[in-house]
């Protein structure tokens, strides 16, 4: 049997402390997954790599990282960071980027920045009037949208926080918001997330997105038909069964997979292909330094998909800033490159980057 083989599973890269790229959080890793052909492949992890790395070597270990159907079936699903890593396996051997084995066709993809001020999470201690000059600022250096967070103990404060930026950028710069309902603690009743919706409407606000808890079906449903606002979700997820139910009942005008949290780059290519059959978007949940590398080739092939999200920039910084340290691990520095608010989408085989020694 000539068919490749995985041969071993193990941590390339732990970001701690002083050795963390600021783009990593605690405790995530670049993973390295080995084949008896000497070509190796590699992915980012965001959280603690060694339950995941257990369990998938007495799965995959001798097995054809070509068949990914069958490990999606055997707890791929699950371990979305290795199936990155098989895939850029499979781009290597094929001397492909990721997105042309998909049938991707986009060169380039604008950017969102989601931004998360430093200090309280709820982000009271920003005033609107700050949010709209960074807003300004990342304008001006060419960024066409951004996202903040609504989860100020009064919504209507993020309302006016979406206003400020609206008078200060006019058509000049999109603002999404998003309520990502499990994290403040608290879930908008209907009332308060029709009143916000509204509101967020007639101050031009593009999206608000998920406004219930996740996996809550009926209430996205029931505000998606009474307001105008686009309702998007779905960061959560992962089975198909759940993203047919929001397609369903029309819950969301956009459905937002996240690359790991949802299985990984195949699953998310059915994920966008159920939303393409009902004629919605599929625009992913972002990441970003290592992370946004699967993120940027399964989005380049889908024909539903025209928006990439950096998440998270900390204000005043740039996502370039953020990747300086990560640039110090590659062989070819920049990480990405972003003009004119577009991020090109890499042409390196597999994933698009090469770590220094490879």
């Amino acid at each position: 049997d000539e068919t490749m083989k995985i041969t071993h599973i193990e941590i390339h890269a732990d970001f701690h402390d002083e050795t963390m790229p600021i783009d990593a959080p605690s405790g995530s890793a670049l993973l390295k997954v080995g084949t008896d052909t000497g070509i190796v492949g590699y992915s980012f992890t965001r959280a603690d790599p060694q339950p995941i790395i257990e369990q998938a070597r007495q799965a995959l270990i001798g097995k054809d990282p070509h068949a990914l159907e069958e490990h999606l079936q055997n707890g791929l699903l699950q371990w979305a960071t290795i199936e990155h890593a098989l895939w850029d396996i499979i781009g290597k051997e094929a001397g492909l980027p990721v997105h042309k084995l998909l049938g991707g066709f986009q060169q380039r993809l604008p950017v969102y920045l989601t931004c998360v001020w430093p200090g309280g999470d709820d982000q009271s201690q920003v005033a609107p009037q700050q949010v709209a000059e960074q807003a300004v600022a990342y304008m001006e250096k060419g960024f066409k949208a951004m996202k903040i967070r609504a989860w100020r103990p009064d919504p209507m404060e993020d309302v006016a926080a979406v206003r400020a930026v609206k008078e200060a950028v006019g058509d000049g710069m999109e603002i999404m918001v998003d309520r990502t309902a499990h994290g403040p603690g608290w879930i908008w009743d209907f009332g308060t997330a029709y009143k916000v919706a509204r509101a967020l409407e007639e101050a031009g606000a593009t999206w608000l997105e998920e406004p219930f808890l996740r996996g809550e079906v009926h209430e996205s449903a029931r505000l998606n038909e009474v307001v105008d606002i686009p309702i998007t979700g779905g960061e959560g997820d992962c089975k198909l069964e759940i993203f047919r139910q929001y397609l369903v009942h029309d819950s969301f005008e956009i459905v937002q997979p996240d690359a790991i949290l949802a299985g990984g780059i195949l699953n998310i290519k059915k994920i966008a292909t159920l939303a393409e059959a009902f004629g919605k978007r599929c625009v992913l949940h972002g990441s970003n330094g290592f992370g946004l590398a699967p993120c940027l080739q399964i989005s380049a092939a889908l024909p539903n998909c025209n928006l990439l999200e950096i998440c998270v920039v900390t204000p005043p910084l740039t996502p370039q800033e953020q990747w300086d340290k990560a640039n110090q691990l590659i062989k070819d520095p920049p990480l990405y490159t972003i003009r004119d608010g577009y991020i090109d989408i890499p042409q390196t085989p597999g994933l698009g980057y090469e770590l220094l020694g490879e």
